[in-house]
């Protein structure tokens, strides 16, 4: 969801008489994030439409005509002067239209992954990322006709994967059990209640993903290099993930996406200004990896967040997405500026601020507890309190976990004993092993001092007391 737009929102050259790339690059930005905040603050209302069913094949024509729009001139050659300023509006029209349905394709893929559970969040997220840079490279070594062609299905292509992975899910309920179904109504009916719930601004995450989208492009555009093979980066950092979600689900944990990121974005900020050649293409990867591992972080804690206690995931996607893509605009734009202004030792001195206010950030806005909590963003009181059961149930089973000490794994295991799942459900919901289940639920007992299920529901119910 996110590399695909790489193909519509990064420079390339303009073949446009008297209109350069980034007029384009930034008016499709620039409505790509207004796009982005408009439906974030009206989440709600989107939310509770009865007819939305048509908005994916929507986005995804809007998508191709702008691809066609915005190639128009290469195609026409645009040699008159009637001609030129025909392909300049067109191109202008195209970028606006890619901005505004790649900002919709991409609210529409974040409902999906929040109603996911973090292992396929993780293996689904880690896996697009590695088709897209394949889907990537592939495309650079076709012809330019070929090419143009590729690049224009590839949003209708999202838009049918998105409406067959929503059916798959609609087909696995409707095939379950009375109990299974029962209880999917239960939890629609729980999400619908909780769409009225507001939340505070999620400005932790905002900052922090802004915080790294401008450390990338400011210096991918002060010197870097800007080539396909920086791409690989991407790739190592999804690979990375989605052998650990395979293979090492269990042993898992969110915290080391964190830990990788940070060093990375530092090292290879740091570095790019003394290398040349082959070493400002390894920082190249170094950075892009280090972006790619924070994007897949923030997915998958998002998306937990979102799939746990209610939250709109278009409301806290749209926002995040919008700083990310709004910083990315500023550091491109500072970062070309400093490379036209500035010497070296310029260059240096104001990449070391940037990397300054990066880790000063890192640590104040985020530390490894609040990758298990909601990373700051809690509920306001409304007008009508009226809590759900699912909304009362998940504050409880929150504030017991930060009392006690618990993961968010446990945290995870603790809502679905409050809900008198058995053992062998939560392994299956959960996707982990039976011994897995058995040891967290062990955990469990041991920091609440309780011996058996009976006391795990009475301790989470005399919580609301």
């Amino acid at each position: 969801m996110d590399l695909f737009g790489a193909i519509w929102l990064n420079p390339s050259p303009s073949p446009i008489p008297g209109v350069t790339v980034e007029p384009l690059f930034l008016l499709s930005n620039v409505v790509n994030a207004l796009v982005l905040i408009v439906c974030a603050l009206n989440a709600h209302r989107i939310m509770s439409h009865p007819r939305r069913t048509a908005v994916p094949w929507v986005a995804g024509v809007a998508m191709c005509i702008s691809t066609l729009c915005m190639a128009l001139p290469s195609t026409m050659l645009a040699d008159t002067p009637a001609g030129a300023q025909f392909a300049a509006v067109a191109a202008l029209c195209g970028a606006a239209l890619s901005g505004a349905g790649l900002a919709t394709i991409i609210l529409l893929w974040s409902e999906f992954y929040a109603a996911l559970p973090m292992r396929q969040v993780a293996l689904y997220y880690s896996s697009s990322f590695i088709l897209a840079t394949v889907i990537h490279f592939l495309i650079v070594a076709l012809t330019p006709e070929t090419a143009l062609i590729a690049t224009a299905l590839l949003p209708l292509i999202s838009a049918a994967c998105f409406v067959a992975s929503m059916n798959m899910i609609k087909l696995q309920q409707s095939d379950a059990d009375d109990a299974k179904r029962n209880e999917a109504n239960a939890i629609a009916e729980a999400l619908d209640n909780d769409s009225a719930q507001r939340w505070s601004f999620p400005v932790r995450p905002m900052l922090l993903m802004a915080a790294y989208s401008f450390t990338m492009n400011f210096c991918r555009t002060t010197g870097g290099v800007v080539n396909d093979l920086t791409m690989l980066g991407v790739a190592f950092a999804a690979l990375f993930v989605l052998i650990f979600a395979l293979f090492f689900f269990e042993r898992f944990d969110v915290r080391y996406l964190f830990r990788i990121a940070l060093p990375l974005m530092v090292a290879g900020a740091l570095l790019q200004p003394f290398l040349e050649g082959g070493g400002l293409l390894v920082t190249g990867i170094m950075l892009n990896m280090s972006h790619a591992s924070f994007v897949i972080l923030t997915m998958i804690v998002l998306s937990t967040i979102c799939s746990r206690y209610g939250v709109l995931a278009i409301w806290l996607f749209g926002l995040t997405r919008a700083a990310r893509v709004l910083a990315s605009v500023v550091g491109s734009y500072l970062g070309t500026t400093a490379w036209v202004t500035l010497d070296a030792q310029g260059i240096m001195l104001v990449t070391s601020v940037v990397v300054i206010v990066l880790v000063a950030f890192s640590m104040f806005l985020l530390n490894e507890t609040d990758l298990e909590t909601t990373w700051g963003i809690t509920p306001l009181k409304t007008r009508h309190e009226t809590a759900t059961y699912r909304e009362s149930l998940a504050g409880r089973c929150a504030q017991i976990a930060r009392m006690h000490g618990l993961t968010l794994r446990e945290e995870e295991i603790l809502a679905l004993l409050a809900q008198g799942k058995s053992t062998p459900r939560i392994q299956q919901e959960l996707c982990i092993s039976n011994g897995t289940t058995k040891s967290h639920i062990r955990h469990i007992y041991t920091k609440l001092d309780v011996h058996s299920r009976d006391e795990v529901i009475a301790l989470v119910n005399a919580a609301g007391d």
